[in-house]
């Protein structure tokens, strides 16, 4: 009987068709493989460039996004590269800062990357930032001394509005409220200041006390940041949730109030904004038409 079905495809086609698909596969690996290489070669360039310009002792991790690599080699031109160097310690108080770099428009000729004879890399834009984090605000705390307390530990940073600053959400009356929603719309996350609320742990005259300081980190000078905080909230086994004498809040006030200094930003970006993220302060901004320079060796 004859198969009123399909007819079946011959055994020689169908061999011409698997090798067909195997052979696509195997291309398509080999561009894969060669890709994620040459992005490697690109990337290893950068990382010694960008060494150099931040003065480190170890080369930054560096991550070209976009696919494919290849296709933005060929144009000599890569429209997003981001630098991470994490640990970066300034003087003796900021020891494990983190740096961040965003490159838009990065210039390499793909024949100088292959013949390793890049001299330096061309950026169109750069948006830097560096990241101050929360053991490192420990630090520059406690250098601020003050007899009433001994110790910080567990010190936390969360971002807040510059209304929660000034009060506590609970004690608004339902104007007051709306004009904080208002106000909180109208910041911006580029700005010069920023709503912060640092909490910890500490012994504070004889009692291990729990505070919150709510207050305003601000751009002041250079790359510096000033945290200056307005109140404080406390919590101890002989005050309960209360409040601390009022010399005694003034002076742990004047203890929290302190100023970062992380050091220039990269690649000579002007700073221009702060910023508060959970357990970071940073403070951040742009630079145009800047050069990462050095030996191609």
């Amino acid at each position: 009987m004859t198969n009123p079905g399909r007819p079946r495809t011959p055994p020689r086609r169908r061999r011409r068709t698997r090798k067909l698909v195997i052979t696509s596969v195997v291309i398509i690996g080999l561009l894969v493989a060669v890709d994620f290489g040459a992005a490697a070669v690109f990337e290893y360039q950068v990382s010694k460039r960008a060494r150099e310009q931040f003065n480190l002792t170890d080369d930054p991790a560096v991550k070209v996004h976009g696919f494919s690599f290849l296709a933005q080699a060929f144009s000599g031109e890569y429209d997003h590269v981001s630098i991470d160097a994490k640990g970066v310690p300034v003087q003796d108080t900021l020891r494990d800062l983190e740096v961040h770099v965003d490159l838009q428009g990065v210039l390499a000729p793909l024949g100088d990357l292959l013949s390793g004879s890049l001299k330096e890399v061309e950026v169109r834009e750069v948006e830097g930032q560096v990241r101050v984090k929360a053991s490192d605000v420990s630090r520059a705390i406690l250098e601020n001394k003050n007899p009433l307390v001994s110790s910080i530990t567990n010190l936390t940073i969360d971002p807040i509005s510059e209304a929660d600053v000034q009060s506590d959400p609970d004690e608004r009356s339902e104007e007051q409220q709306a004009a904080a929603d208002r106000a909180q719309e109208l910041e911006d996350d580029d700005d010069t200041r920023a709503g912060a609320k640092i909490c910890a742990s500490g012994d504070i005259g004889g009692e291990q006390t729990d505070f919150c300081a709510y207050g305003l980190i601000t751009l002041i000078e250079a790359a510096k940041a000033k945290f200056t905080p307005s109140r404080l909230e406390v919590r101890n086994s002989v005050l309960g949730s209360g409040e601390l004498p009022e010399q005694f809040e003034a002076d742990i006030l004047t203890m929290l109030t302190v100023t970062l200094d992380p050091g220039e930003l990269p690649f000579t970006v002007t700073p221009t904004a702060v910023n508060v993220e959970q357990g970071v302060l940073s403070v951040k901004g742009k630079a145009f038409d800047v050069v990462l320079g050095g030996s191609g060796e």
